[in-house]
């Protein structure tokens, strides 16, 4: 079995380096992995360095594994991670936050943040909004593969991405070609939702 993949299929979830850890306190962790025209790579805790715009670390080399256009490499990026962080107790501000990791780098571009309506089973439904970009906060030409969301409950208990849901992203690009990032990118269908191990926010 390889320990890599460089599938432009638009589910190909387990591309990543295969070796990576999925444990989230891990410095060479599988979200922090992504494809860039050097190959796959890394940055954050794994190379020591907190610098947002520090030189990734190659892991994998390959050439123009990302792709430049909507027909070379992985062609479009691909969510393959969901991550609840916080679901805390009603009357906080900020309360629920999760994380989507793709694998391939996005670029925030002034403008307005990429949102998500998280449907209330019993209550109002919430907008979640685009806040970190790897842990960064938000900013022009801030770039990442990993989106952190942030909402405030309004009292009910479970919140849902329903299948189908598309990220409003009037602002979000893939960072290799500039263009905006297409559908199949931004769009939660139950076959994605397995895929990246979604599950409903359910408030502590």
């Amino acid at each position: 079995m390889p320990l890599w993949g460089t599938s432009a299929t638009p589910d190909a979830t387990t591309n990543k380096p295969k070796y990576l850890s999925t444990d989230k306190n891990s410095p060479y962790r599988k979200t922090e992995a992504f494809a860039t025209q050097a190959g796959w790579v890394t940055r954050g805790p794994a190379t020591g360095n907190d610098n947002a715009d520090a030189q990734p670390e190659v892991l994998v080399a390959i050439g123009d594994l990302a792709g430049s256009s909507s027909s070379t490499g992985l062609e479009h990026p691909t969510m393959t991670k969901y991550t609840i962080v916080t679901n805390d107790d009603h009357g906080t501000s900020n309360n629920i936050v999760f994380e989507i990791a793709y694998d391939e780098a996005l670029k925030y571009n002034a403008g307005s943040a990429a949102t998500l309506l998280l449907t209330a089973t019993a209550g109002s439904n919430v907008t979640a909004t685009l806040t970190h970009m790897n842990g960064v906060a938000l900013a022009n030409e801030l770039e990442g593969n990993i989106l952190r969301f942030t909402a405030t409950s309004a009292q009910a208990t479970t919140y849902d991405l329903s299948n189908n849901r598309t990220m409003g992203d009037p602002d979000l690009v893939d960072a290799i070609s500039g263009t905006a990032i297409e559908t199949d990118s931004k769009k939660f269908t139950s076959a994605r939702k397995t895929l990246i191990g979604y599950e409903s926010i359910v408030i502590a």
